[in-house]
């Protein structure tokens, strides 16, 4: 028959592998969390922002741009490119 002391000493060896089985799931469920986290983060930015948005950030640009101006005449062409220009630029865009 075995002793308390095998018996204790085998049930303890039992909870360690339980234990780290454990430990060692919620760690690649942590690392899969994080790895899906990066990843819309990083394809976030340039999925919200739709066409309609970003032509009426350009649009907001370059209106505030002729304002300054005093709405002077010949000049609207010229402000949309350049406001297309840094928008795009923010946005990530080429």
């Amino acid at each position: 028959m075995a002793s308390k002391e095998e018996k204790s000493t085998a049930t303890k060896k039992k909870i360690k592998a339980k234990v780290s089985k454990k430990k060692a799931a919620k760690k690649k469920v942590a690392a899969k969390k994080v790895a899906a986290k990066k990843s819309v983060k990083k394809g976030s930015a340039k999925a919200s922002i739709s066409p309609r948005e970003r032509y009426e950030m350009i649009a907001t640009m370059a209106y505030y741009r002729a304002e300054q101006r005093n709405f002077e005449p010949g000049h609207d062409v010229e402000d949309w490119l350049e406001c297309e220009g840094i928008i795009d630029g923010m946005l990530g865009k080429s």
